[in-house]
């Protein structure tokens, strides 16, 4: 039996050497420990650490203010790790076992750097034969490597090298050129496998797809500028439309559109962002109002709002400081103060058979809030109740949760169902109770007129058909072909509703261009591409609220 020393040292060699487990499983003691080891580092070499990232005591970190390592946030250095010099890293990005950097380097956003790979930012000259190798000058060119780059276990990159981004380097290789974005690499010396973005037909889907991504890629800082306004009393602020109101979303619908494609929206730099987006957050009960605060006025604001709002404003704003690699000041108190009977009982109060959209509102709104209180505040939330209550609660012969009626037919439980999953079983990876049947039903509702005419289709209907299929369809294949074919005839249509400079309207048949709208539709072109399989094409891929990735999967087990 291990004695309490030898257990402790095997918990630290855990997080040493797997790293990616101690955002989720580690106590208050071990981050405050996390927090006392990176301020030690910074005193000593003058490393700069991310919010929530983590370094391994065993790392080997070496440098000084001003040519010294930089990690952004939400990243992880583990055990043996070797950096030197002038080593800059973006936001989540990973540097595995034994993995060494050396010299003047510098990364994008979501760089993951495998165990045993080694970066050399430096060389020696050799010029000179009369004397020995050791005493001649460093030369120094410096490797650029771009956002979103897997450089496998055991690869060397020699200096002078730029990595594009979306790259691909196979284990082993040995990188002595340039790399090309979406390029797969591999071999000594490294060649190019095959590229990620294929060369698509002429007037094919895909060119379709791609010659539109590029298009909104090229008009993305006009348009969010273009939403841009002074105010009297909250200054600059970004508006969903001209004349309206100033309001928490529209800041967190242009943080991710322009997180799509990898930027920051203009006016603020990043840091700058993250500080605003966390002044909209009231401390003591960690909610958001639908409108901006003016002199941290937060009382008012907050309690003439229904709650449900609220919660959506939280929810939103999460997301999009997550965007930006940070996350709420803090906890959602109204949320974590949910014990598994209050929950339970709670689910059982909302109108399920009359309001279906407003029950699936506030699941997801409470699912997505314990999961930020999990992730980034160390809280427990009663997810098993949850999802045992929901399972049962789901209807096998419709699959969603909620019923048809005469008024408005399979709108209401279906985009019930979308609120639903998204903040639950999208999020937290979890199986959908009868997927086949909920494709049955939601494939019924896309066949109705009153919601899709092509004069009248709105982004919420549309998404709401969209994301349930898309989730769905990871679990069957169930009527593959009729939902392709439902996607394809809709797809060119939607890009097609592109405004120069402006974006998209929230009704595809109108030109009265939102921030809300622009965003669902790039999210729901995201969405149909996915669905037939061709959404590399785009150059983009949703952020923030419609990510799908599923960061909740770790608290399942």
């Amino acid at each position: 039996m291990p004695t309490p020393s030898s257990a402790k040292r095997l918990r630290e060699q855990r997080f040493d050497y797997a790293p990616w487990h101690f955002a989720a499983e580690a106590t208050a003691a071990e981050k405050a420990a996390q927090k006392a080891h990176q301020r030690a580092l910074a005193d000593a070499s003058g490393a700069e650490i991310g919010e929530g990232s983590y370094v391994a005591p065993s790392a080997i970190i070496v440098g000084k203010p001003g040519h010294t390592f930089r990690l952004g946030a939400h990243g992880f250095v583990a055990g043996g790790a070797y950096v030197t010099d002038d080593v800059t890293l973006g936001d989540r990005c990973t540097l595995n076992p034994y993995a060494t950097l050396r010299g003047k380097i510098i990364g994008g956003d979501g760089v993951r750097i495998g165990a045993y790979a080694c970066l050399m930012g430096f060389n020696h000259g050799y010029a000179d034969t009369t004397r020995p190798i050791w005493q001649q000058p460093h030369t120094s060119k410096g490797i650029v490597i771009g956002d979103d780059v897997w450089i496998g276990a055991h690869v060397s990159i020699l200096d002078g090298v730029k990595i594009g981004s979306h790259t691909i380097l196979a284990a082993g290789a040995v990188v002595t050129k340039d790399v090309p974005d979406y390029a797969i690499v591999g071999g000594n010396p490294a060649k190019v496998i095959r590229m990620r973005r294929r060369a698509h037909a002429a007037g094919s889907l895909e060119a379709k797809l791609q010659a539109f991504g590029e298009r909104v890629g090229g008009e993305l800082e006009t348009v969010l500028a273009s939403y841009r306004f002074k105010t009297k009393d909250a200054g600059h602020v970004y508006l969903n439309q001209k004349g309206e109101k100033a309001r928490v979303r529209p800041w967190c619908d242009a943080t991710e559109i322009a997180a799509m494609f990898g930027r920051v929206a203009p006016g603020l730099t990043k840091a700058e962002w993250v500080t605003r987006l966390r002044g909209f957050q009231e401390p003591v009960s960690g909610v958001v109002a639908e409108h901006i605060p003016i002199d941290g006025r937060f009382e008012n604001a907050v309690h003439a709002e229904p709650i449900h709002t609220r919660f959506y404003n939280t929810m939103a704003l999460n997301y999009a400081l997550e965007c930006l690699g940070s996350n709420l000041a803090w906890p959602v108190k109204t949320a974590a103060d949910i014990t598994a009977p209050r929950l339970r009982k709670k689910l059982a109060s909302l109108a399920w058979e009359t309001g279906a959209w407003g029950a699936g509102d506030w699941v997801d709104c409470y699912a997505s809030a314990v999961l930020a209180n999990a992730l980034y505040f160390d809280h427990r939330p009663p997810l098993e109740a949850m999802f045992a209550w929901l399972d049962k609660k789901c209807d096998p012969m419709t699959g969603l949760w909620g019923s048809w009626s005469e008024k408005s037919r399979w709108q209401l439980p279906v985009n019930g169902f979308y609120r639903l999953t998204r903040g639950t079983y999208a999020q937290y990876g979890r199986p959908l109770p009868h997927p086949e049947k909920a494709i049955d039903t939601i494939l019924t509702h896309s066949a109705d007129k009153a919601y899709f005419n092509g004069k009248t289709d709105d982004a919420c209907h549309v998404l709401d058909v969209v994301h349930p299929l898309w989730l769905c369809r990871k679990q069957t294949a169930h009527r593959r072909d009729e939902i392709e074919a439902w996607v394809r005839k809709y797809l060119p249509k939607a890009i097609a509703h592109w405004q120069r400079d402006r974006g998209f309207d929230f009704v595809v048949a109108r030109h009265d261009t939102s921030l809300q709208g622009t965003e669902m539709w790039l999210s729901i072109v995201w969405l149909m591409a996915d669905l037939l399989g061709c959404a590399d094409a785009l150059g983009y891929h949703p952020c923030g609220v419609h990510r799908p990735e599923v960061p909740g999967r770790v608290l399942l087990g």
